[in-house]
C-alpha cells in the first residue's frame, strides 16, 4: 500500500552538465527577451515621440522570455501540457 523507495528515487540518468547549460539557457533568453523588448520600445519613443514604450517593451519582452522559459523547462523535463 506504500510507495516503493524506488518511485521516491530521482531518475539516475540526468547529466549535470545537461542541467547546468538549461540554467545558463534560461538565463540568457530571459535576458535576451527583455533586451530586445527594451531596445524595440526605445526605437517606438524614439519614432514616436512618447515616454512609455521602453517600459512597455522591457514588461512584453519579461512575459515573452517568462514564456519561453517554461516552454523550456517543459521540454527538458518531458511534461506535456494536457
Amino acid at each position: 500500500m506504500t510507495d516503493s523507495p524506488q518511485r521516491n528515487k530521482p531518475p539516475q540518468d540526468i547529466n549535470p552538465w545537461k542541467t547546468a547549460g538549461l540554467v545558463m539557457g534560461l538565463g540568457v533568453e530571459l535576458a535576451v527577451c527583455v533586451g530586445l523588448g527594451w531596445w524595440l520600445g526605445t526605437v517606438y519613443d524614439e519614432r514616436n515621440g512618447t515616454d512609455f514604450g521602453y517600459l512597455t517593451g522591457v514588461i512584453v519582452g519579461l512575459v515573452a522570455g517568462i514564456g519561453s522559459a517554461v516552454a523550456l523547462i517543459r521540454k527538458f523535463s518531458g511534461e506535456r501540457r494536457t
